[in-house]
Parts: C-alpha cells; sequence; structure tokens
C-alpha cells in the first residue's frame, strides 16, 4: 500500500504541470451571438443580402423525400435535410469521397460544408459558389472571416466556423472543392429581360416563383435570382437558379470589366483572360450576381476589409452603384 501512496505522490506533480501545459479553452463566437453585431445590408442592395421571412409555415418534417434524379431507395424527412452535421449526398457517384469535414463538420461549431455550399461547391445565393476556387484562396477567406475582415449578415456563421475549424480540416476541405472539374461549375442561367416571372423570398431566404403566370418588371437597379426548382428546398444540387437581369446590363457590365473606357484595370488583369481566377484572384466568371454584388458592396461600404480587400482597394471606390449590379449581370453570363 505504501508503494501506491508514494507512486501517487509521484505522478502528481507530473499531472499538474501537464495540465498547466494544456492551452486554454478559447469561447467560440457563435452565429446567434454575432448576428446583432453584424452591419446592415448596403441599402441600394438590400434585396441582395436574402433572409428567409419570418413566421413561415413549418413543413411536415417527418414526411420522407427523395430529390428528383437521385436513386429512389435514399428517403429522408426535412429534418435529416437539414441536419447541420449529415445534410444529405443525393449522388454520391458524381465526386470524389467527401472528407468527413465536408461531410459531417465536427460539432458543435462547424457545420458540414456541404449543408449550405452542396456537394457540388455550387451553393445557394444567401451562401456562395467556391467551387474551382483555388485551395489557397478558400483558405485565405476563412481567415478573413475568422480575423473580422468579412462582416455582413450573412457571414456569422462562417465566422464562427472559421474560429473553430482546425488548419487540417480547412485545408482538406479547401482541396476538396478546389478540385471540382469545371464541367459540375455551370450553375446560373442568366436572362436579360425588361419583365421577370413572379417571384417570393422563401425557406432559407431563397427566391421562389409564384405560381401562375404573372410577371413583374425588371427595374435597372434590380436582380431577380430564382431558383429554378422547389427542389433547393431538399438540397438537391442538381438544381440551380435564373438571374433575371435589366435591359442593357450586360454590355454595360461587359464596359467595366474591359476597364469602363479606360478607367479602371481590367478584370482580366488580375481574373485572367477567362476570368477564372489567377494567382491570388479568385474566379468570378459563373458566379451567381446576388454573391458577387454583396461582395463589391461589402468592399466598398467597408464590411470587406484588411487582406481580404486585396487588390480591389485599387478599383472599388471608382465603382458606382450601377457599375457593380451591371459588372456582377455579366459576370453571371460568362462560362464558369
Amino acid at each position: 500500500m505504501k508503494r501506491y501512496i508514494v507512486a501517487a505522490l509521484t505522478l502528481t506533480p507530473a499531472l499538474f504541470l501537464a495540465a498547466q501545459a494544456q492551452p486554454p479553452q478559447r469561447d467560440i463566437p457563435t452565429a446567434r451571438d454575432l448576428t446583432p453585431k453584424m452591419p446592415a445590408p448596403v441599402a441600394p442592395f438590400e434585396w441582395a443580402y436574402p433572409v428567409a421571412p419570418p413566421n413561415l409555415p413549418r413543413p411536415d418534417m417527418t414526411a420522407l423525400h427523395t430529390a428528383e434524379g437521385a436513386d429512389p431507395s435514399i428517403k429522408l424527412t426535412m429534418r435529416q435535410i437539414g441536419d447541420s452535421f449529415g445534410p444529405p449526398d443525393w449522388y454520391p457517384k458524381e465526386h470524389p469521397a467527401l472528407p468527413p469535414i465536408v461531410a459531417h463538420g465536427e460539432k458543435p461549431h462547424v457545420p458540414a460544408c456541404i449543408l449550405c455550399h452542396l456537394p457540388n461547391g455550387n451553393g445557394h445565393p444567401e451562401s456562395a459558389s467556391i467551387s474551382g476556387l483555388t485551395a489557397k484562396y478558400i483558405v485565405e477567406q476563412m481567415h478573413a472571416f475568422r480575423d473580422g475582415d468579412r462582416q455582413n449578415i450573412r457571414a456569422p456563421a462562417m465566422i464562427e466556423m472559421a474560429d473553430a475549424i482546425s488548419e487540417k480540416d480547412l485545408r482538406e476541405a479547401a482541396q476538396y472543392f478546389a478540385h471540382i472539374p469545371r464541367s459540375q461549375q455551370q450553375w446560373i442561367r442568366v436572362v436579360e429581360t425588361s419583365r421577370a416571372p413572379a417571384s417570393h423570398v422563401g425557406a432559407g431566404g431563397a427566391r421562389f416563383f409564384d405560381k401562375g403566370a404573372a410577371t413583374v418588371p425588371v427595374a435597372p437597379d434590380m436582380i431577380y435570382e430564382v431558383a429554378e426548382s422547389e427542389q433547393v428546398e431538399l438540397r438537391n444540387d442538381h438544381v440551380g437558379f435564373a438571374d433575371f437581369v435589366p435591359m442593357g446590363s450586360l454590355e454595360k457590365g461587359r464596359a467595366v470589366a474591359l476597364g469602363k473606357h479606360g478607367t479602371l484595370r481590367t478584370c482580366a488583369s488580375c481574373h485572367g483572360d477567362d476570368l477564372r481566377g489567377h494567382d491570388d484572384a479568385p474566379r468570378i466568371a459563373g458566379r451567381g450576381a446576388y454573391y458577387l454584388i454583396r461582395q463589391l458592396a461589402d468592399m466598398k461600404y467597408g464590411r470587406r476589409t484588411g487582406k481580404a480587400l486585396g487588390k480591389m482597394s485599387e478599383i472599388i471606390g471608382k465603382l458606382s452603384d450601377a457599375d457593380i449590379l451591371n459588372v456582377a449581370a455579366y459576370m453571371a453570363s460568362r462560362n464558369p
């Protein structure tokens, strides 16, 4: 017995020192706590920061659903479809094995990447298309969220994740999305028109077509980004979005992209001749207009700062709000 007491006393200082050597637990800011601290959307583009209306009817959480085109044996409830740590992968044969952090995240602060960005990386209007971006750029942007350089009402979930995710998991996720083939990056259909089908903002902040044949004017300062089908509520990554953009916006946007008659650097000078990204400049061709507008507006009005602003600091102050809308429409219309 005496031998065990001596051994225990000998170990106690070592255990005490080991406990002291452990790094202190950090308080991870939660999206719920961060949301009230975020700046309001930039007034001219409030519509590009979609938020689900309050008091929407709740769907039957126990009814079973299958995404159109998926294996009919896969049947999930809306509760399963909305599971932050196990959202659906309807087409597992269309991509390499998902890294665990991409498929399941890490509780409690890091939801699965595919919950918002989907297995093909194209996401919905409230998030971002990250397919085909370089791994280096994805990592840099997560660090920007972590460091407070990217803030808007869509940012709190990303800030929470960026603060909690390990560098190893972040790089694995970045590598997965960076290697999504170009053939799977087409996600946006652009329609230049004076009138668009009537639509409404619904679940998840996505915009859906109204029933019937009613149309609404497309004003010069408005874009409607509408889900091609209500299947987006099932997180069906075969269903993209349509951007209904104002008449004349594509040609005006092309002029901005080409340097605004010599007053700016061309977009291609940083983003590459095909606008698919170059060095530390991301792909901008074929990305949704809402996302592009948010980024340009956040840069112009001080919501996106520091390294996250990059070379755009030389350009953004020279862009009018009309320029931002028009160049976003033009970029969305380009092949990714």
